[in-house]
């Protein structure tokens, strides 16, 4: 399959609400390679022109866009996401509004409901393709995918694909590795809240726990696979790293005020000290140097 091109990413980043003092300024260079990202997930996919696609978890409508460009004019988005209309920067009501504003928005529909109380209501034919795209780490537990693959199941046709896509936990060079141990620290945090958060990073899955879940709980199959690099100007691992750095003194406080154990608390010092140590092996670059890990790719059919 050929790989987008970088222009491509760079028509297609207007579509995706941005501040710029003239409407026809460039994308910033951030946006342009988180389109090419996202470019580069669809076409991995290998969506058919035409076909109609369900996206669960499309946050600000990034990869909406993408799948948009893939399904052409006489395809459909329905776009589902739980999010606060509040949510995020630009803020989630925002970017989609602007999206459906634009020339590809009457491919598209935003829904605002979980993946599995939408797919419990839907009562249409099947959908071609069901999409994940860096949604599966924002699910509150672990219990939410086989939840919402208990759901999907009466849906499926023998043309229906499900795809998904989310970061490796793969760092194929020192640069990346920072991202990797701030996804497990995160998770790990999480994992010991009371009460669940509404932070970027809540389930980790691996890509073998993913496949096992899919495989073992629904009719489905894995089809074809790939572990891909991201793109460099993706800014997301330096994000993430930094956050959790400058979070430290809060996060491990916040674990004394709910009452976990010493060995516990120990545990997760150590997280964040192995965390701050890839970022020093970076030198002089420091978390700068950070990027972000390799990213899955998955495609899984009856």
């Amino acid at each position: 399959m050929a790989v987008p091109s970088p222009s491509l990413a760079a028509e297609l980043a207007p579509h995706f609400l941005e501040t710029r003092s003239e409407p026809t300024e460039e994308s910033s260079a951030g946006l342009t390679s988180q389109m090419q990202h996202r470019l580069d997930i669809v076409n991995f996919w290998a969506l058919a022109p035409g076909s109609r696609v369900l996206e669960l978890g499309c946050g600000q409508g990034d990869t909406t866009i993408a799948l948009a460009h893939a399904v052409g004019p006489s395809g459909h988005i329905d776009a589902v996401d739980p999010g606060s209309p509040d949510y995020g920067t630009p803020p989630l009501k925002d970017a989609q509004s602007h999206i459906l504003t634009t020339p590809l928005g009457a491919r598209i529909s935003f829904h605002h409901a979980t993946a599995t109380s939408y797919v419990e209501q839907y009562a249409g034919p099947a959908y071609d393709y069901i999409v994940l795209a860096h949604s599966l780490w924002y699910f509150e537990n672990p219990a939410v995918l086989p939840e919402l693959l208990a759901a999907l199941s009466p849906h499926l046709s023998p043309n229906t694909r499900l795809c998904i896509a989310e970061w490796s936990l793969r760092a194929s060079s020192p640069a990346s590795t920072p991202h990797v141990w701030t996804a497990l620290l995160r998770a790990l945090l999480e994992a010991k809240r009371p009460v669940p958060s509404a932070a970027n990073i809540r389930t980790v899955l691996s890509p073998s726990q993913v496949k096992n879940i899919v495989t073992s709980l629904s009719p489905l199959k894995l089809i074809r696979e790939a572990i891909m690099p991201t793109n460099e100007g993706m800014q997301d691992g330096f994000w993430e790293v930094s956050y959790t750095l400058r979070k430290r003194e809060a996060d491990i406080q916040r674990l004394v005020d709910t009452g976990v154990s010493d060995a516990e608390r120990v545990q997760v010092e150590a997280y964040f000290d192995a965390l701050q140590h890839a970022v020093d092996s970076l030198g002089e670059a420091g978390v700068e140097g950070v990027r972000s890990m390799d990213f899955w790719a998955a495609v899984f059919g009856p």
